[in-house]
C-alpha cells in the first residue's frame, strides 16, 4: 500500500470541520515551521485575503491566502469566499510583514476543477472523489503597481519534483507574518491534482488558497493553490491536497 494509501481515511474535503479556509471565529493559524518569506518574486505577489460574509444573520471572517496573477486578479481557493460575501480585503506583504495599500476586491469567478484520473501506482487507495478541490479568481477594485504577478503553470500534465507554498493566515483581527514551506509531491492525477508532503512544516487553515509554485527556466510560476489539507485532526496538517491551476485559466494568459 503507498503511503497515501494509508492516509485517505484521514482526507478533509473543504465542507468539513477539518478543512483549509473555512470562516473561523478565532484566529486562523499559518504555516508552522518552514521559513520565514523573504524578499522574493513568491513574496511579492502572495496575499492575505479578508472577507466578510453574514450566513445566517451572523457575521463572519473568512481568512485565506492568495497570489498576485495579473495587476488587478488574485488567485485563492473558491472555498474562501463562498457564500455571497459582503466584501473581500485584499492585502501584500514585504517581507514577511503586511504592506500598505489594502485593496479591496470582488468574485470574479468560481471554478471546479476536473479531478482527472490518479497516474499509474501514484496512489491507488485514494479516492478522488473525497478530495476538496476548488479555485476562485478576486478583481481587484484597481490594478496593482509595483508588484510582479507570477505567470501559470502552462503544462497541468509534467508534475514538477519539487515545490514551494507561501501562507500568511492572520492572527485575531490582523494580518498574519507570511512564511514558506517546500513541498514533495507525493502523487498526481491526469490534469494536475497534486498531493504534497510539506518539509519540515505543516500547513493550516490560514493557508487555504495560498500559491503553490515550481520553477522552471523560464522563472517561478503557480502549480495551483492550496485547497484541502490531509490531517488526523484541526487545524494543520503535513500532506496538502493542491488545485492545478493550468486546467482552468488557460483563457486568462
Amino acid at each position: 500500500m503507498s503511503i497515501l494509501g494509508t492516509l485517505g481515511r484521514y482526507l478533509v474535503p473543504s465542507g468539513s470541520a477539518l478543512a483549509l479556509g473555512l470562516g473561523l471565529a478565532g484566529p486562523a493559524a499559518a504555516i508552522q515551521g518552514g521559513a520565514p518569506a523573504g524578499r522574493d518574486a513568491l513574496a511579492e505577489a502572495t496575499v492575505a485575503i479578508g472577507t466578510i460574509t453574514q450566513p445566517e444573520e451572523a457575521l463572519k471572517l473568512t481568512r485565506c491566502t492568495g497570489v498576485l496573477i495579473a495587476p488587478d486578479l488574485v488567485l485563492t481557493a473558491a472555498h474562501c469566499v463562498n457564500g455571497d460575501p459582503l466584501g473581500a480585503l485584499v492585502v501584500f506583504f514585504r517581507g514577511t510583514e503586511p504592506a500598505q495599500p489594502v485593496y479591496g476586491a470582488r468574485v470574479a469567478a468560481r471554478y471546479s476543477p476536473d479531478p482527472g484520473e490518479m497516474l499509474p501506482n501514484a496512489a491507488p487507495d485514494v479516492s478522488l472523489a473525497d478530495l476538496s478541490l476548488d479555485l476562485a479568481v478576486l478583481r481587484l477594485t484597481e490594478p496593482v503597481r509595483g508588484r510582479r504577478p507570477i505567470a501559470l503553470a502552462a503544462d497541468a500534465s509534467r508534475v514538477p519534483k519539487s515545490l514551494r507554498i507561501a501562507g500568511a493566515g492572520l492572527s485575531g483581527n490582523s494580518v498574519g507574518r507570511l512564511r514558506t514551506a517546500a513541498l514533495t509531491p507525493l502523487a498526481a492525477s491526469s490534469t494536475g491534482l497534486t498531493i504534497a508532503q510539506a518539509r519540515g512544516a505543516r500547513v493550516c487553515f490560514g493557508d487555504s488558497g495560498g500559491p503553490v509554485v515550481a520553477q522552471d527556466r523560464r522563472g517561478l510560476y503557480v502549480w495551483g493553490v492550496a485547497s484541502a489539507v490531509i490531517s488526523r485532526a484541526a487545524p494543520c496538517g503535513t500532506y496538502v491536497v493542491i488545485a492545478p491551476a493550468a486546467q482552468v485559466f488557460s483563457t486568462l494568459r
